[in-house]
């Protein structure tokens, strides 16, 4: 565990009186590391606990900004999220830390979606995020939020495919709505309770297919917006992950050098 990690974990965990707890489980004494979560890219998460109470203390990544990661709306999201009951319960947040309700279950697989209950809860919970307004915050430009990424690389591969997908989608008449921007399956927990959506780090108010076309693909959009639309989606989300990975590899060469 690298010493920034180890120290605001411990940091985190003795200011345990200040996080929101779910008052039938709120332990008595300071909660203790159980275990280290993997999985994760970004950032290293732990779970935590004591008695009948758990959570996830996650340590946010220190490229952050690399990253374009804004965690201050990625809170705001999260607190305006509560009442829908697809995201875990916020108990704490700071520039450098996250703690959340810990929630049993596992990640949804493309054989979950094969379930026609469980395809129309994944369905009704995005439809429920996406109903809730957000004030007069602005739209996601895809353009620029490309360009943060590209601007730290050389030489990269389809960027003008992915720009011009970019120009395409915010040159386009769409209503923004929250969008969550990496659903992956593994971004997706199941439970008898129901289904959740965590890590929201790189949400913000965006195309109302983006998240759609992660979870459900090409063809399920179609019959939602015209094929030139759809066709950028694709560009343009498969072009912003490997710019993000592109962008992680070059942090990480630049730290092995240093």
């Amino acid at each position: 565990m690298l010493g920034r990690t180890e120290t605001l974990l411990n940091k985190t965990l003795a200011h345990w009186r200040e996080w929101s707890m779910v008052s039938e489980n709120t332990p008595t004494k300071q909660p203790q590391v159980i275990a280290q979560l993997t999985g994760g890219l970004t950032n290293q998460s732990f779970l935590v606990g004591r008695g009948d109470f758990k959570a996830v203390v996650r340590i946010n990544s220190f490229d952050s900004d690399s990253f374009a990661i804004d965690r201050d709306r990625e809170t705001l999201f999260l607190n305006m999220l509560q009442s829908t009951g697809c995201v875990p319960r916020l108990l704490y947040a700071d520039s450098d830390t996250q703690v959340t309700q810990f929630l049993g279950g596992r990640c949804l697989t493309d054989n979950d979606l094969a379930n026609p209950s469980l395809r129309a809860e994944v369905e009704g919970s995005l439809k429920q995020i996406q109903a809730i307004i957000l004030g007069n915050m602005p739209r996601r430009n895809y353009l620029e939020y490309s360009r943060s990424y590209s601007d730290q690389l050389s030489g990269f591969s389809d960027l003008e495919a992915i720009e011009r997908a970019a120009m395409t989608i915010d040159e386009a008449d769409w209503q923004p709505v929250i969008s969550h921007h990496d659903l992956l399956f593994e971004n997706i927990l199941y439970n008898d309770q129901g289904v959740y959506f965590i890590d929201w780090e790189y949400a913000a108010l965006g195309h109302p297919l983006i998240d759609y076309l992660r979870v459900f693909g090409p063809k399920y959009c179609t019959s939602k917006a015209d094929a030139g639309t759809v066709e950028a989606l694709v560009v343009l989300q498969h072009g912003l992950t490997k710019l993000w990975h592109a962008v992680k590899g070059n942090n990480k060469s630049v730290r092995d050098i240093k």
